[in-house]
C-alpha cells in the first residue's frame, strides 16, 4: 500500500504492487548496499535566471557521500556582478545584502573544485548546474570527474511518478527539504533521492537493467552508463525480449464480450433499486467516508435512467456540487449489468477520464459488488507502440534518445495498462512519433504483440467485456468518421463535460492540411541528404534480390524525387498562404482568415491556389506510387511486414493531407466553412488550411443518433441561464422528435450566497483594444484594480484574460509592484505548459496567477490556493472567428443563437473555478464596464451567476471591501 505523501505523485493506475515497492524504498535505501560505494559528489547551484550566458550563480552547495554516509559537507553564498532579480529573492530568500561579502564565482568555484576532486558528480538535470559552473566568470569551474544526471537516473528507476522534480521527490519520499530553494539542502536531499533511486534501480527485473546497461553503453560520454554497467554486473538476465516483459506483468482477463444491445431485449432496472443505491446504506454511501444524500443528484440519476430505459436523450446541466459523475455511473452500472451490454462514457478531459478510472468506478465496482467491469480506451496515438518500441531499441541512439528509451522500458517492465500520458518524459520530437501507435501503420494479426501484449490492441479487447468504457470526445467523434470501426458497439452513452462537445466533434470531422505536419512526412520519406523511409526499403529491396527489384526500385526512385519536389512546393505553397495575412491588421502573430468568395478572387490567392495545386498533384503521385509500392512488398512476404507497415503509414498521412488540401483548394462544399491560419512571424512554420465543419449538430443529427439508442450530455455549464435551445443546436438535439429530449438544470448543492460574493466595480473604463485611443487609460485603471485586489487577498488569485496582449501588458505593470509587497503573480507564458504553472499556483497558497483560455475550464484548486478570481474583460469570441463570420452570413440571429451564449457560457466557466468544495469561500470579480453601462445583454451574464446579490461598488472601494471580508488572515 503507498504512503499517504506518496499516493498524490503515483500516476493514476498504478498498478498496486508497483506502489507497495515504490512506498517502501526511503526506509530500504537508509540501509540499502549496492555493492559500488565509491565517493560520490552531490552538487546544487541556486542562480538568478535559467540562460547561463546571461544570469548568474548566487550559491553553489556540494555534499560527499560514500554507501549511506555522509562524509562532508560544503556550501558557499556567491557574489554576482548584476543585482538579484525580486522573483529570485522571493523565490530563495537570497538577497543583495545577503551576498555582498560572499565571494565571487572564481573563487567558489576554485573552493568548490578543491571540494570534490576526481569524485564522480551528481546534480538534478545536470547540464543546467554544469553549464552554469562552466560558463561563469574567469573560465568558469570544470570540476574533473565525470557528471550524472540524476534526473535520467530517477525517470528511469521510477517511471510511475508523475513528476521527478527534486522539490517533489521529496514530498513524495518525505525526505527533509530544509527551506527548499538553497542549495545546500537541495544537495542533502539529492543525496537521499539518489539512495532511492538506486533501490529502486535494483527492484527492475534483470533484463531491463541489462538493456538499460547496452543503451547506455551505445553512448559515448553518458555519465550514467557506468553505473548501469555496475547494476548488470551483479546479476544474469536472458536475452531482452520486451514480449516476455510485457507478458510478466499482464494480467489478461478471460471475461467473455458483451452483447451488442441492438441484439437483446433491454430491462428497465427498478427505479427504486436505483435510487435506493444512493439512501443510507446503499452503495454511494458505501464508496465515502462521508456522504450526504442530495436531492439533485437522485434526480440526476433518475433521469439518466429514464433516458437509457425509454431510448430517449436528456441534456443535464448539474452544478458544481451534485456529484454528477456519480449520479450517472450508477444508472449506467445497473442498466449495463441488468442487460449484459456497455454503457459509454465520453470525457473532454484526461483529468476526469483519470478520476473515473481510478477513483469513482473501482470504488462503485466494490460497494455494487456484483462483477462491475470498466476500462478506458483512447485513440491510436495515445498509445506506445511496442512493435516500433523495439525497433527504436535495434537502432544505433543518441544520448537523449537512449535515456528516453531507457526510461521506456523500464516503464513497459511496470505498466500492465496504460498510456503515453502517463510517462513523464520530456520527448524528444522523433521519438514520439516512432515510438506511438498509428491507425496506418498498425500490423495487427502480423504483430507479435497482437492482441494482448499490445496496449491499444489489448485496450480495445478489454472494452468488448468491460459494462463501461470511458473514452475520450475525440474518440467518440472520430467513431464516426470511422462508421463505427473504432469503438465497441455501444449504443448509449454519457458524454459529460458536454459544453466542449461541438467544438471536438467539428475537430474530428473537419479537414486540413499544415505545413508542419506534411513536411514531416515528406521528410519522413525521404529528405535529401538525410535518407528516410524509403531509403531503407530501397537497401533492403537491393539485399533481398527478388525478381520483382527493378519495378519496386523505379517506384521508389521515383517517389524520393516526388517526395524531395513536393517538400519545395509545399515550403512555397504555404509561403503564400502565409502572405494572405500579410494585410490583415492585427497585432496578433498568428491569425485566422476566412477564404471567403472575395478573398478567392484574388491575385494573392490566386497565386497561392496554383501552387497548391501543383502540390496536390504531387501528393497524389506519391499516394499512388506508396499504394504500388505497399502491394508490390507483400509478395515478398513477412520479410517487409514492418516496412509495409510503417509505409502504408506515411502513404495515409499524405493522402489525408491532400484530401484536406483539395477541400480547402475546392472550396465548393458549403457545409464547410474554409480558413487560413497564418503566423507572421518568417521563421515560423505554423501555417495551416482547414475545411471546418459548420452545423456539427446536423451531422451528428445523420451519422450519430441513427447509430444508438440514448445519449445523456452532462455539464456544470450548458444552459444559457435556464435556456438550452443553443446547446440542443450545437449538437443536434433539435433535430430529433420533442417529445424524445429531456433538459434538466439541477442547482449546485452549494450555498453560494453564504460561500461566494460577486463584485462588479463602476468606474471603469469600457474595454478596448490596443489600436484604440483610450486603450492606455483602460489598461492603467485595470492595472490599478488588479494591484489593489491582490494587495487586498493577500495572494490566492487568479485572473482569467481573453487575450495573451492584455494579460502580458497587465503583468508587466503589476507584477513588480506586487513584488514589493511580497506577492509573487505567475503568468501562463507560451512556452511553459499549463500543467506546471498550475502545479506551482497549487503548490503556494500566496502565490497568483495570470491565464489565459486553458484555465478557464477544468482547472480545479479547492480552499485557499484560490480565493478569488477575476475576469478583466467578458468572454466574447473573436469577431473575426471564420465560423462566426460565416454564422454572420448566413443567420440574421447570429447574436442571439451562438455570439451571446457561447460568451455566457464561457464566464459560468469561469466563475466555476471558485467554489469547488462545500468549506471554499471566496469572491469573483467581473471587471468589465460594459456590465455596469446600458447593454441590454448585461443581466443575461449576471443571470447565469449562481449568486442573486451582486454588488456594485466604486472601484475605488474594492480593494478596502475584498479586504474587509476575504482578506488573508493567515497570518
Amino acid at each position: 500500500m503507498a504512503t499517504e505523501p506518496l499516493i498524490p505523485f503515483l500516476q493514476p493506475g498504478t498498478d498496486p504492487d508497483i506502489a507497495a515497492a515504490y512506498a517502501t524504498l526511503a526506509e530500504r535505501s537508509r540501509t540499502a548496499v549496492f555493492g559500488f560505494e565509491d565517493e560520490v559528489a552531490f552538487v546544487d547551484v541556486e542562480t538568478t535566471g535559467f540562460d547561463p550566458a546571461s544570469h548568474e550563480v548566487i550559491e553553489v552547495a556540494a555534499v560527499l557521500a560514500r554507501g549511506p554516509e555522509i562524509l562532508d559537507r560544503w556550501s558557499s553564498l556567491v557574489r554576482p556582478r548584476g543585482a538579484v532579480p525580486l522573483e529570485t529573492t522571493q523565490l530563495t530568500g537570497i538577497d543583495d545584502a545577503m551576498l555582498a561579502d560572499a565571494p565571487c564565482m572564481a573563487e567558489a568555484g576554485a573552493h568548490l573544485a578543491r571540494f570534490v576532486g576526481d569524485r564522480a558528480v551528481v546534480a538534478h538535470n545536470a547540464p543546467f548546474d554544469r553549464a552554469f559552473l562552466e560558463h561563469a566568470s574567469s573560465g568558469g569551474c570544470r570540476l574533473a570527474g565525470p557528471w550524472i544526471d540524476s534526473l535520467e537516473v530517477v525517470r528511469i528507476a521510477l517511471p510511475r511518478l508523475r513528476s521527478h522534480r527534486l522539490s517533489d521527490l521529496a514530498r513524495a519520499f518525505s525526505l527533509d527539504a530544509g527551506r527548499g530553494h538553497r542549495a545546500p539542502d537541495d544537495a542533502e536531499t539529492l543525496f537521499g533521492v539518489w539512495r532511492i533511486a538506486l533501490t529502486a534501480l535494483g527492484d527492475m527485473p534483470s533484463e531491463v537493467v541489462h538493456e538499460v546497461a547496452r543503451l547506455a553503453s551505445a553512448v559515448p560520454g553518458w555519465g550514467a552508463a557506468p553505473l548501469f554497467s555496475h547494476l548488470a554486473a551483479g546479476s544474469s538476465a536472458p536475452a531482452f525480449d520486451l514480449r516476455r516483459l510485457r507478458t510478466a506483468r499482464l494480467r489478461i482477463e478471460r471475461a467473455e464480450p458483451l452483447a451488442d444491445a441492438a441484439e437483446v431485449t433491454l430491462e428497465r432496472p427498478s427505479a427504486a433499486d436505483v435510487l435506493a443505491e444512493f439512501a443510507p446504506g446503499g452503495s454511494v454511501e458505501r464508496m465515502y467516508e462521508t456522504y450526504e444524500s442530495r436531492n439533485e443528484q437522485t434526480s440526476m440519476a433518475e433521469a439518466v435512467l429514464d433516458a437509457f430505459a425509454s431510448g430517449g436523450s436528456a441534456a443535464i446541466e448539474a452544478g458544481t456540487g451534485v456529484g454528477k459523475s456519480v449520479a450517472y455511473l450508477v444508472p449506467a452500472a445497473r442498466f449495463a449489468l441488468t442487460n449484459g451490454i456497455a454503457v459509454g462514457v465520453a470525457t473532454k478531459t484526461n483529468t476526469l477520464m483519470d478520476q473515473l478510472m481510478h477513483r469513482e468506478l473501482p470504488r462503485l465496482a466494490e460497494a455494487l459488488d456484483c462483477g462491475l467491469r470498466y476500462t478506458a480506451l483512447k485513440g491510436y496515438e495515445h498509445y506506445i507502440c511496442l512493435r516500433k518500441l523495439q525497433r527504436l531499441l535495434d537502432a544505433p541512439p543518441d544520448q537523449e534518445t537512449a535515456a528516453a528509451l531507457a526510461m521506456l522500458v523500464s516503464w513497459v517492465a511496470q505498466t500492465t495498462w496504460g498510456d503515453k500520458e502517463g510517462v513523464n518524459l520530456h520527448w524528444p520530437p522523433r521519438l514520439r512519433h516512432e515510438a506511438i501507435a498509428s491507425f496506418a501503420d498498425c500490423t495487427k494479426k502480423r504483430c507479435r504483440y497482437y492482441p494482448n501484449q499490445c496496449y491499444l490492441h489489448g485496450a480495445r479487447r478489454r472494452a468488448t467485456s468491460a459494462h463501461i468504457v470511458v473514452t475520450n470526445h475525440a474518440l467518440l467523434f472520430r467513431d464516426l468518421m470511422a462508421d463505427g470501426g473504432i469503438l465497441p458497439p455501444i449504443r448509449h452513452w454519457i458524454v459529460d463535460e458536454a459544453h466542449a462537445a461541438e467544438a471536438e466533434a467539428r475537430d474530428q470531422l473537419s479537414l486540413g492540411a499544415g505545413h508542419l505536419e506534411l513536411r514531416g512526412l515528406l521528410a519522413g520519406l525521404h529528405a535529401k541528404g538525410r535518407g528516410g523511409l524509403l531509403d531503407a526499403v530501397r537497401a533492403k529491396v537491393v539485399l533481398a534480390g527478388s525478381d520483382d527489384q527493378a519495378s519496386a526500385l523505379m517506384a521508389i526512385d521515383e517517389m524520393r524525387e516526388v517526395s524531395v519536389e513536393a517538400s519545395t512546393i509545399a515550403d512555397s505553397f504555404f509561403d503564400f498562404v502565409k502572405d494572405l495575412g500579410a494585410e490583415r491588421a492585427s497585432t496578433y502573430e498568428t491569425a485566422e482568415i476566412r477564404l471567403n468568395a472575395a478573398l478567392r478572387q484574388s491575385g494573392a490567392w490566386g497565386t497561392a491556389a496554383g501552387v497548391g495545386r501543383s502540390l496536390a498533384r504531387r501528393l497524389e503521385r506519391i499516394v499512388e506510387l506508396g499504394r504500388s509500392l505497399v502491394t508490390s512488398l507483400e509478395s515478398e512476404g513477412e520479410e517487409f511486414a514492418e516496412q509495409r507497415a510503417d509505409l502504408a503509414g506515411r502513404i495515409s498521412g499524405v493522402a489525408a493531407q491532400k484530401e484536406g488540401l483539395l477541400a480547402v483548394l475546392d472550396g465548393t462544399d458549403d457545409s464547410y466553412v474554409y480558413a487560413a491560419t497564418v503566423d507572421r512571424r518568417r521563421d515560423a512554420s505554423s501555417e495551416r488550411l482547414d475545411a471546418l465543419l459548420l452545423d456539427v449538430g446536423s451531422a451528428l443529427a445523420e451519422q450519430f443518433y441513427p447509430r444508438i439508442y440514448s445519449v445523456v450530455y452532462t455539464s456544470a455549464t450548458i444552459a444559457a441561464g435556464a435556456d438550452f435551445s443553443h446547446f440542443e443546436r450545437a449538437v443536434g438535439l433539435d433535430r430529433l422528435a420533442h417529445e424524445t429530449v429531456r433538459t434538466l438544470r439541477l442547482d449546485s448543492s452549494y450555498d453560494f450566497e453564504r460561500q461566494m460574493a460577486v463584485f462588479v466595480p463602476t468606474g471603469l473604463p469600457d474595454p478596448c483594444g490596443q489600436s484604440d485611443p483610450g486603450y492606455q487609460r483602460y489598461i492603467a485603471a485595470l492595472a490599478t484594480a488588479l494591484y489593489d485586489i491582490h494587495v487586498a487577498m493577500g495572494g490566492s488569485v487568479l485572473t482569467l484574460f481573453t487575450n495573451r496582449r492584455d494579460m502580458q501588458e497587465l503583468h508587466r505593470r503589476v507584477a513588480l509592484p506586487l513584488s514589493r509587497e511580497g506577492l509573487r503573480v505567475l503568468i501562463q507564458e507560451r512556452n511553459i505548459s499549463r500543467k506546471r504553472v498550475a502545479e506551482e499556483f497549487i503548490a503556494d497558497e500566496r502565490v497568483s496567477l495570470f491565464a489565459t483560455k486553458s484555465f478557464w475550464e477544468g482547472f480545479d484548486a479547492k480552499g485557499d490556493t484560490l480565493r478569488c478570481v477575476i475576469v478583466p474583460r467578458l468572454p466574447f469570441g473573436a469577431v473575426n472567428d471564420p465560423v462566426l463570420e460565416e454564422r454572420k452570413e448566413r443567420d440574421p440571429a447570429w447574436w442571439e443563437h451562438y455570439y451571446l451564449p457561447e460568451a455566457v457560457l464561457e464566464l459560468k466557466q469561469a466563475a466555476g473555478r471558485l467554489i469547488r468544495s462545500a468549506s471554499d469561500r471566496g469572491c469573483l470579480v467581473l471587471a468589465d464596464a460594459r456590465l455596469t453601462g446600458s447593454k441590454p445583454y448585461a443581466r443575461r451574464f449576471l443571470d447565469a451567476l449562481p449568486v442573486r446579490d451582486i454588488e456594485r461598488l466604486p472601484v475605488d472601494d474594492l480593494g478596502r471591501v475584498i479586504r474587509d471580508r476575504f482578506g488573508d488572515d493567515r497570518g
